[in-house]
């Protein structure tokens, strides 16, 4: 469960912070407006088992990397709210080896015309 999957099952829209580069169409067709050629786009899958605390700990509840942010305008006992559902979905998602977090990761190399 995301942070974001998290403020929507309580009625909070986040922006999604991947819509500018969050493609290999759209990282192309921003590199090649900003006149960059021979554009190499690397996807990589990447994960690892956390434990439930660090796993919990990835979102503190306020924290969100984007200029149209939301959460800036809620109650702290929203916020709550929030984070003890979110820390509930992933507290789910536990094994015996941790929670398994992942991350798709994109690798770019493009020397500028």
């Amino acid at each position: 469960m995301s942070i974001v999957e998290a403020c929507a099952k309580n009625g909070i829209t986040l922006p999604n912070l991947h819509e500018p580069l969050g493609t290999p169409e759209r990282i192309q067709q921003v590199l090649t407006q900003a006149k960059f050629n021979q554009i190499e786009i690397h996807p990589r899958q990447m994960g690892t088992y956390l434990s439930l605390e660090k796993a919990q700990s990835r979102w503190n509840g306020q924290f969100w990397l984007h200029i149209d942010n939301p959460l800036r305008q809620l109650k702290p006992e929203k916020i709550r709210q929030i984070k003890a559902s979110y820390d509930d979905e992933i507290a789910a998602l536990e094994t015996e080896q941790g929670v398994w977090h992942e991350e798709l990761i994109y690798y770019v190399v493009a020397p500028k015309a």
